[in-house]
């Protein structure tokens, strides 16, 4: 996992539950440190530790705090990695982005990122099926709920299972989309 994630989630902490400590909830997931470096790459394990501990001290469903905190971690992003959202004009070009750094990730041997299909459903409408082996499909759903508020996008959500994988199927309204 990157790091950047473990900062977003250390601003996502300071922010919505102040009564928790970041500090706190590394030494409780048995972790070393907690100072992450933005593009160095960390075990999930470790970050998913962090969620389950945070989830336990809030009594917060870990499906809702995984999503609540996707929705606000595109906007960090955006931020950070202002260098690829440059060209990044619609929901379209992002998640064409997106697939593309996932792409290059898994071609550099960092990591396994997860995998984002592209159908288009009818005039207009576009599906996005995702899958990722490290379960992250609440955290992928808010992320993209983030970034279609952030790109004034309808978005239609439906989840459902294939193949015992979770696989989420997103319709998109979005006439200018890129298909890849």
């Amino acid at each position: 996992m990157n790091g950047a994630m473990f900062n977003s989630l250390a601003r996502f902490i300071d922010k919505n539950y102040p009564q928790v400590s970041f500090s706190d909830l590394c030494q409780k997931a048995s972790l070393r440190t907690n100072i992450f470096a933005e593009l160095t790459w960390y075990p999930d394990e470790d970050f998913t530790e962090i969620m389950q501990a945070l989830a336990d001290q809030t009594e917060t469903d870990p499906p809702a705090l995984w999503r609540e905190f996707g929705r606000e971690t595109f906007s960090y992003f955006a931020d950070i990695f202002s260098d690829y959202m440059s060209g990044v004009k619609s929901l379209g070009d992002l998640i064409t982005a997106v697939n593309r750094i996932h792409h290059d990730i898994k071609r550099d041997g960092l990591g396994t990122p997860p995998r984002l299909e592209f159908r288009k459903a009818s005039p207009g409408h576009f599906e996005i099926r995702y899958s990722s082996d490290r379960n992250l499909n609440d955290f992928f759903l808010g992320m993209l709920e983030g970034a279609a508020k952030h790109f004034q996008t309808e978005v239609k959500i439906l989840g459902r299972k294939e193949r015992g994988k979770l696989i989420v199927t997103i319709s998109i309204k979005e006439p200018e989309m890129v298909v890849v």
